[in-house]
């Protein structure tokens, strides 16, 4: 017997998985489909090497929506979100990078492995909160349809436009060349130091 839904997913990791709840909770029938023999995608803790356990990209859990959190009531489901406090990356040589959300301690570090890049961490802290800050109001707007005409698209566009005109000339050229260009070029206009570059 075939089954009929209304919505198929395909990949059910964390971006999926949340659009399939959201259709479920809309009471749509809904099929996710995987190619893995695990669910979760960036979210999964898997065995690395044996014993040791890796969250692969559970350091971008703070940029999961509070909004998602609170509507899929994920804390009841066993969700914790626990800040990053610090990272690491080893060196071959024996050595460390540690990244660390205390100011001084981060910039005593920086400065171990290159004073240059310590002072272009602030430019990049700087430049990173400007685009975060702008982008930020993006997030949960549902965005225009450029072909439509309907007046939601129109009002979505406009509200774009508006955001986007805030900048000067400089900026709007600033913001198009970081969120377009590879992130190693990127990270290049500012860090010399190979260590600080991979971290």
């Amino acid at each position: 017997m075939t089954k009929s839904y209304d919505a198929i997913v395909i990949g059910a990791g964390h971006n999926g998985l949340t659009n399939a709840a959201f259709l479920a909770k809309a009471g749509l029938r809904v099929l996710v489909v995987e190619k893995n023999d695990y669910v979760g995608g960036a979210t999964v803790s898997r065995e690395l090497h044996d014993g040791w356990m890796y969250s692969n990209c559970s350091y971008v859990c703070s940029l999961y929506r509070p909004e998602i959190y609170n509507a899929l009531d994920l804390g009841r489901h066993g969700l914790k979100v626990i800040p990053l406090v610090s990272s690491m990356t080893f060196k071959e040589n024996g050595d460390y990078f540690g990244s660390y959300s205390n100011p001084n301690i981060r910039r005593r570090e920086l400065m171990r492995h290159s004073p240059r890049d310590a002072d272009a961490a602030v430019r990049f802290d700087a430049d990173v909160l400007r685009w975060c800050r702008l982008v930020r109001g993006f997030l949960m707007r549902t965005p225009p349809d450029p072909g439509s005409f309907r007046p939601r698209d129109a009002f979505e566009f406009a509200y774009l436009m508006k955001k986007f005109y805030e900048l000067s000339e400089p900026q709007m050229y600033e913001f198009i060349r970081f969120f377009t260009m590879s992130i190693a070029e990127s990270l290049e206009n500012y860090f010399e130091n190979d260590t600080i570059l991979a971290h």
